[in-house]
């Protein structure tokens, strides 16, 4: 296969995803008479839906970075026993599947948990609930990030505020608050983003319509109401509102999603009264990831296990693997056909053309996931292709979603390919096959952590099977919700645990290949 046909599997790439975009934004311009309502958007209730969807992303983003500071902080500057552990711990919460922390918070704090005495008129479903939910499943996420800046403050500068004679207070305001400025912006921003577009949360944990965010009310629209104009205003002003969150936050510093769990050596761990108050945060940190899980435990009866139904779980699991499997590997292939024009772009030094093929290579971080769903329900709907093509897009959605997660984990180590040998391979004349052979063994890893990464936010995709799945054929995420929602708590435990334990082979994986030695 010579260049020209890769350039050609490039440009089919490309014009393949954003031909689903097109097609997505092509439906949402109406269909069978439905039409963008702007006088929908002075009506009182979709006025108070806004404003809950708002406030809830921005408590829950505020909640996440108030957390994570103190964390990351500890982490850096106390050095705690099973820091490493908890890292990791972190990376499972940020991508853990949605459904299986609902399970675990409901246990603990819903209706039939051993504290409800103690909790008393206390409501977990609302906002209380979303807000438990969004910190639990993205401070982590920020933690990550920002104990990476801290660990980057050079050594130089922590010996000249020990000669200067800093205090506490003059360490944090002239040392540590400018490691960590920097990403606070961004990371933000990028909560932010996840919990205005949050959808499984919201629908279990929403308790009725004084707690509906955007997704939730346009997955309402579209398949109870069947109400397409409204499906298609609100799915307009969400795209609009997180299309604009993005391009602000688009030009702040690239964030890794992932944060890392490397540790370098603190130039002066903290010790006596300092350190107290950072232990118990941490502490409690370990106590808020862990109680969750841990209630999932206590959930399991030994007389549900006679009762379960286990074919059903097994025909979910296996559905589950037949779509996250489809998804991440064509996401994946896509991703490196993508890759392959910003990598010559990179390595001919052409800085404009570099930075629009990746944002055109990351476009869906724009839509939603809900926003896409929508815009191609109603395009298979009004051709009459929506049972027989359902499950394509169903797979094909998915693969677009996962792309830049993708991206994000192999574009370093094959631009550092490209720098190291891209030019020797040119001299040398090496055919396709031995290209691969050549660069396999440098960017296997990247690779695997990718794959692992893409099947496991695809095992728990939920929105996108909320519009094009078969309610009677669920997926494991699904089931757990029907479960859940019909308040037989148990066989949700048993069933979050099933899909927890898949959840921890592929973060091991990923945690195995994620960090690769440089020099090799």
């Amino acid at each position: 296969m010579s260049r020209t046909h890769l350039q050609l599997l490039s440009a089919a790439a490309f014009a393949g995803t954003l031909l689903i975009t097109l097609i997505s934004f092509w439906g949402l311009i109406g269909f069978n008479g439905a039409s963008l309502s702007l006088e929908l958007l002075k009506d009182n209730y979709i006025q108070r839906i806004l404003e809950f969807t708002l406030t809830q992303a921005l408590l829950s983003t505020l909640g996440s970075i108030l957390l994570a500071i103190p964390v990351a902080r500890a982490l850096h500057r106390l050095a705690p026993k099973g820091r490493a552990l908890f890292l990791r711990l972190s990376m499972l919460a940020f991508v853990l599947p949605s459904l299986i922390l609902i399970t675990g918070i409901v246990n603990l704090l819903g209706a039939q948990s051993p504290f409800a005495s103690v909790l008393g008129d206390w409501k977990l479903f609302g906002m209380n609930g979303i807000l438990i939910a969004h910190i639990y499943l993205n401070f982590p996420l920020a933690t990550r990030i920002l104990y990476q800046s801290y660990q980057a403050i050079p050594i130089s500068r922590e010996r000249l505020s020990d000669q200067l004679k800093f205090t506490l207070w003059q360490r944090i305001k002239h040392l540590e608050w400018p490691a960590i400025r920097a990403q606070l912006a961004s990371v933000s921003g990028l909560i932010f983003i996840l919990c205005f577009n949050s959808f499984a949360i919201v629908l279990t944990l929403g308790g009725g319509p004084q707690a509906t965010t955007l997704e939730l009310a346009i997955y309402q629209a579209l398949k109870y109401d069947f109400n397409l104009s409204e499906a298609l205003t609100l799915a307009w002003l969400q795209f609009a509102i997180a299309g604009a969150i993005f391009w602000v936050l688009n030009y702040n510093a690239r964030v890794s999603w992932l944060g890392s769990t490397r540790s370098s050596t603190v130039y002066r761990l903290e010790r006596g009264w300092l350190s107290y108050p950072q232990y118990v945060i941490y502490w409690l940190a370990w106590v808020y990831l862990m109680a969750p899980l841990v209630s999932l435990l206590f959930a399991l009866k030994p007389e549900l296990m006679t009762t379960f139904p286990y074919t059903a779980l097994l025909q979910s699991l296996l559905l589950s693997f037949a779509i996250g499997l489809s998804a991440a590997t064509l996401a994946l292939l896509t991703s490196i056909a993508l890759l392959n024009p910003i990598r010559y772009a990179v390595l001919h030094r052409q800085r404009k053309r570099e930075t629009s093929l990746s944002w055109l290579a990351s476009h869906s971080l724009v839509a939603p996931a809900m926003v896409l769903s929508t815009g191609s329900y109603i395009w298979l709907l009004g051709r009459g292709s929506l049972e027989q093509y359902a499950t394509l897009w169903l797979v094909m959605l998915n693969a677009l979603i996962l792309i830049p997660f993708i991206l994000n984990q192999i574009r370093s180590r094959f631009i550092q390919f490209d720098a190291q040998y891209a030019q020797l391979s040119d001299q040398l004349k090496l055919s396709l096959r031995d290209r691969l052979r050549v660069t396999w063994p440098f960017v296997h890893r990247p690779i695997k952590a990718s794959f692992a990464l893409a099947l496991l936010l695809a095992l728990g995709d939920v929105s996108i099977f909320a519009i094009f799945g078969s309610y009677e054929y669920p997926t494991l995420p699904w089931l757990i919700y029907t479960f859940a929602g019909s308040y037989r708590m148990g066989e949700a435990a048993i069933a979050s645990m099933v899909l927890l334990i898949l959840c921890f082979v592929l973060l091991q994986i990923l945690e195995r290949n994620m960090h690769v030695d440089p020099k090799h």
